[in-house]
């Protein structure tokens, strides 16, 4: 008995070890890849570099992340997705200025709100009310809230790959989850602007649900889960428009986890990346794998 569970402990300390040699490796390849990004010149490699950092320091010095962004910009000037990431990593710099970033996305995507989440931000902080209402209005006049996220996971992805140091899967992990926390915003001044009694204002009301249809209209499942919040808080809970939201919180809920739920392999790699490619929403990548898997679109009946 003593000889078995001494085979076992041989076992598992053997097993141990190879799997904190395989992590050294994997962090040898990442910083090898990292350094050849901030060595490139192209945009997709430089911003690649800024958002993966993160993984090297636990604080990265946030004016350098920036600098790296301030240059990919400047390789791709037309490029709304980056001027995006740009004015999210300048709110972490003390002495930078996001609003040269933020005018420039407004002109590159002018129906895109994501431009106007700044304002509603310093409004809020600044606890201006009369901003806060000019920056609502503004935010109302918006199609859509895009973070370009899908947009982002490619390029960011595939400058990744492109080293030769990491391989598919993991480095569309790394990207996702660093693009993440990166290119989401504050939702919290949009949805306090819209409660309470500022409702009782008609102007007010009806820009909250404008902007609950461009929120809604987001290109990640967190924008649009935003926009059916502030949906359910500007309809009456008997009308139709009310009863829509909360059946589409459902809805996207189910679609959200069981979408989730194919993350296996390289071939879901490659799978999700071209769908990405294909589809300007992550909701609507979810919806084509839960398609291709052949399950139902739809959560099943309460």
């Amino acid at each position: 008995m003593t000889e078995i569970r001494s085979c076992v402990l041989i076992l598992l300390l053997t097993l141990l070890l190879q799997a904190c040699t395989t992590a050294r490796t994997q962090q040898r390849h990442f910083n090898q890849a990292l350094t050849q990004l901030e060595q490139s010149t192209d945009a997709d490699s430089l911003a690649a570099a800024a958002v993966l950092s993160r993984f090297t320091q636990p604080r990265p010095h946030e004016d350098a992340v920036h600098a790296l962004l301030v240059r990919a910009v400047a390789a791709a000037p037309q490029r709304a997705d980056l001027a995006w990431l740009s004015i999210g990593v300048c709110r972490d710099v003390p002495a930078c200025d996001p609003e040269p970033e933020v005018d420039r996305l407004r002109a590159l995507d002018p129906s895109n709100g994501a431009g106007w989440l700044n304002a509603v931000a310093r409004a809020n902080a600044a606890d201006d009310e009369a901003a806060k209402i000019a920056a609502l209005s503004q935010l109302a006049r918006a199609e859509r809230v895009d973070v370009y996220w899908t947009t982002l996971i490619v390029h960011l992805t595939r400058a990744l790959v492109a080293t030769h140091q990491v391989p598919l899967k993991q480095a569309l992990v790394d990207v996702i989850g660093t693009v993440d926390p990166q290119a989401l915003p504050n939702y919290m001044p949009t949805l306090s602007l819209c409660k309470g009694e500022r409702l009782n204002n008609d102007e007010v009301l009806q820009d909250c649900r404008r902007v609950a249809l461009a929120f809604e209209r987001g290109d990640t499942f967190i924008t649009e889960m935003i926009g059916l919040a502030i949906a359910r808080r500007a309809w009456p809970a008997d009308s139709p428009e009310w009863k829509a939201a909360e059946e589409e919180t459902r809805v996207a809920r189910y679609r959200m986890r069981t979408g989730s739920t194919f993350a296996l392999g390289a071939r879901w790699a490659r799978q999700y990346l071209s769908l990405c490619e294909q589809n300007r929403r992550e909701q609507d990548v979810h919806l084509a794998e839960i398609i291709r898997a052949g399950k139902s679109p739809d959560p099943p009946p309460e």
